[in-house]
């Protein structure tokens, strides 16, 4: 029951690909457009990137049972008003509260995956905790669409309570109320006190530096309000510094930072999540405007993806029990990055299944190295502090993720004003000069995606090569 309730976390965590889904729906039902309904996303984003280090320390100092349960009450508090409210600042506003809940639950389900396995089976842990946040990928994308056809907008959401339900039942009655360290439950005043500053001024950087990419590609990146909050993030930062050198519980402890495969896993996640993220952005678009394809050719696209996804983190966990962790994650990082550069060579007239495949590469590709990457950072992480590693996870990819949207969404616009100037002087009609130009423009990002995946698989290269040197 206790792996039920780590997979049930990463699954409800990952449902959230649902709402990219029904965007457009979302977008007609609540009166306003494809710009302003993006905060949908962004808050979420920048809010769980805020709020999942807190949570993780939260975990590491008073239990993970606690933090579950409070992750899975909010959670399920958000989905009932998200489901119940009349417009678009309601819905933005609820979105803040559930990203506090998917952020407690990303920080503590991979620990207690890794507690129900043997200290030797750690990967078949990660594997399988990888591997349910991949089925609920799976789940989204299929059932959303068929969902919102029939319910509307809110059908992103309400389907979620019955799972929460049954996860807080399950958490009530199975998960153990052991202490931080996993010994018995020690008086609150007995433990360090939780590093609020730290929290904070991590949750005002992020959130600053998030808001603020997103409003300079809308509003212009010289408007007072991006200034002021691009300017803000820096300060935020140094201030966490500055928290962290004097707090006796840390958000991040700076020792933590040293361990070679924590920092290996983390930067790897990062540039990892940076590189796949154009699947996200860009290829939705490649499916409508290149292939002339509906919404559900893109369901079907993601879930194949997906589902690749599930089955090669189970079998990466299995291998890196076997073969060792980072010889499994450098092969995923390598078939992800083959698979996003076979992806550049597609065009407006591929078929289905040479889309199917390419996809299905990148998904085989990503499960093997997630797995890998949840195994190496928190088989590095001391046991105290297992929660916090979980968490770094996740921030790893939700700032890979940010940046991806910021970054190379505007090299994608750049490369699309490029090829269109070189494009102009030909006889093209209006339709195939666009599509030609967007085309040029899809090659060229996921060319970078690939290029930046194999800086991520460098980088575990040279963790590998030191753990075998004896460093």
């Amino acid at each position: 029951m206790l792996a039920l309730c780590a997979g049930l976390g990463m699954f409800l965590g990952a449902l959230d690909i649902a709402v990219n889904v029904g965007l457009p729906t979302m977008t007609k039902g609540l009166n306003t457009d494809f710009q302003t309904v993006q905060w949908v996303i962004v808050a979420f984003v920048a809010a769980r990137a805020g709020l999942v280090m807190g949570a993780g320390n939260f975990a590491d100092r008073f239990g993970l049972r606690r933090v579950y349960l409070f992750g899975v009450v909010v959670y399920l508090a958000a989905m009932v008003a998200i489901s119940l409210s009349p417009s678009l600042a309601p819905v933005v506003a609820f979105r803040v509260l559930q990203a506090m809940g998917t952020g407690c639950l990303f920080a503590v389900s991979p620990a207690l995956a890794s507690q129900v396995f043997p200290a030797g089976r750690q990967g078949l842990a990660m594997g399988f905790a990888t591997a349910s946040q991949a089925l609920g990928m799976v789940t989204g994308t299929l059932g959303a669409g068929a969902l919102v056809a029939i319910f509307g907008w809110q059908a992103v959401f309400f389907p979620r309570i019955p799972f929460l339900i049954v996860a807080l039942v399950l958490a009530f009655r199975f998960l153990p109320k052991t202490g931080p360290q996993g010994g018995v439950a020690t008086s609150v005043k007995d433990r360090p006190p939780f590093d609020a500053t730290g929290a904070v001024t991590l949750m005002g950087a992020l959130i600053c530096l998030v808001i603020g990419l997103r409003m300079g590609r809308s509003e212009g990146w010289t408007t007072p309000v991006v200034l002021t909050l691009l300017a803000l993030a820096p300060v935020f930062l140094v201030g966490f510094w500055q928290a962290e050198r004097h707090a006796r519980w840390p958000v991040l402890p700076g020792d933590l930072i040293k361990v070679r495969g924590f920092a290996v896993a983390y930067a790897s996640m990062f540039l990892t999540h940076f590189g796949v993220f154009v699947i996200w952005f860009i290829f939705p678009f490649y499916i409508a405007d290149g292939l002339g394809r509906g919404p559900g050719s893109l369901g079907v696209m993601l879930a194949a993806m997906a589902l690749m996804n599930s089955g090669f983190s189970a079998l990466g966990g299995w291998l890196c029990d076997r073969l060792g962790i980072s010889p499994v994650g450098l092969c995923g990082l390598l078939i992800l990055a083959l698979g996003l550069l076979s992806m550049s060579f597609l065009t407006a007239e591929s078929a289905l299944y040479q889309v199917v495949l390419r996809i299905g590469l990148v998904g085989a590709g990503m499960g093997m190295f997630q797995a890998s990457a949840f195994a190496l950072m928190l088989s590095s992480a001391p046991p105290q502090r297992i929660s916090t590693a979980s968490a770094a996870i996740s921030l790893a990819q939700s700032s890979g993720t940010v940046l991806s949207v910021a970054v190379v969404g505007g090299i994608f616009a750049l490369s699309q004003d490029y090829h269109l100037a070189g494009l102009e002087s030909g006889v093209l009609v209006p339709l195939d000069l666009e599509r030609q130009v967007f085309m040029l423009a899809f090659k060229d990002v996921f060319r970078l995606g690939a290029a930046v995946v194999l800086a991520g698989a460098v980088i575990f290269a040279m963790g590998y090569r030191k753990r075998t040197g004896g460093g």
